[in-house]
């Protein structure tokens, strides 16, 4: 069953958990059973834009993982920056998305004529803040580019992505480090790499790079109640390990459960942490999915939680 966009994304912004795959056994990265070709330059290509994007858009990304047929994303959409940007930024960010196209090359007279144009259309701008600010337009630039290049090289015609990329609502910072988590695990359930550290192309893979030791995970989680110990990358990557161990003793579900958790620290995870294989519009704490229900006007939503 699908839903209105409107009950799936706040236009004001939010925290979200959003994936996209591919369609007709399509392989984004690594190698195709079918035909024996590997795909795995499309995997830095795909991080990379990314990442661009992620400085060109009012988006701030948490998390992230490319896999073979589909890749996960953890990021805030925060609208209320945009109004503070300039028109000058607004118009810049935007050209840097979509460069205008001359006939017969571009000059510098050319560019400036365009952005001054631009400047001084004001409905126009209001069009750009508005998409500079949007999920979905976030997912058209990741995906369309790369369904292009991907059909040249397929040699064929047709969607490379299906129809819409799924999205969840985080409600609160367990449902974010738990998706975070979760994204990071994918290689892991994947059987792709034994450990998360191992992984390549993932946010966690990223931090490590940038700084193995003292890299704060993520600023923006401030919270006393989830977990015992400061968000530091190594106690991050002891979490999702544990996290690992527990899937591992319940693989058939998919499930964290208490009483199969090696670790007293996943007990918070149990009724949040997102199941591979099936979605759900939010995830959060009982009452917090409770607030969400009632403010999109249902009297309940599909939720894991046993309470």
């Amino acid at each position: 069953m699908t839903y209105p966009r409107a009950h799936l994304i706040d236009p004001d912004g939010g925290i979200y958990h959003v994936c996209s795959r591919c369609v007709r056994r399509a392989w984004l990265c690594g190698t195709d059973k079918e035909t024996g070709f590997n795909f795995d330059h499309r995997r830095q290509w795909l991080e990379d834009r990314i990442l661009t994007l992620s400085d060109i858009f009012a988006v701030e990304l948490f998390g992230y993982a490319v896999m073979s047929n589909h890749y996960h994303l953890v990021l805030q959409i925060d609208a209320g920056v945009v109004q503070s940007w300039s028109d000058e930024v607004v118009v810049d960010k935007w050209l840097l998305l979509c460069p205008k196209q001359f006939v017969g090359g571009v000059s510098l007279t050319q560019q400036t004529v365009h952005r001054n144009s631009l400047l001084q259309n004001k409905e126009r701008l209001l069009v750009f803040r508005e998409r500079l600010s949007s999920l979905s337009w976030f997912m058209r630039m990741i995906n369309e580019p790369l369904a292009r290049t991907a059909n040249q090289e397929d040699h064929c015609k047709g969607r490379f992505w299906e129809g819409r990329f799924k999205s969840q609502r985080l409600l609160d910072e367990d449902g974010l480090l738990a998706c975070m988590v979760y994204v990071d695990l994918n290689p892991v359930r994947a059987g792709m790499v034994e450990d998360v550290i191992d992984a390549e192309h993932t946010s966690v893979a990223r931090r490590l790079k940038a700084n193995p030791s003292e890299e704060q995970l993520m600023t923006a989680i401030q919270s006393t109640t989830v977990l015992p110990f400061d968000y530091r990358i190594h106690d991050y990557i002891a979490l999702a390990r544990t996290t690992a161990s527990a899937q591992r003793a319940n693989r058939f579900s998919g499930r964290l459960r208490v009483v199969d958790a090696p670790d007293t620290r996943l007990s918070w995870l149990e009724a949040i942490m997102p199941v591979p294989g099936r979605w759900q519009r939010a995830i959060g704490t009982v009452q917090n999915m409770k607030d969400y229900a009632k403010g999109i006007g249902q009297c309940w939503v599909k939720t894991y939680s046993r309470c």
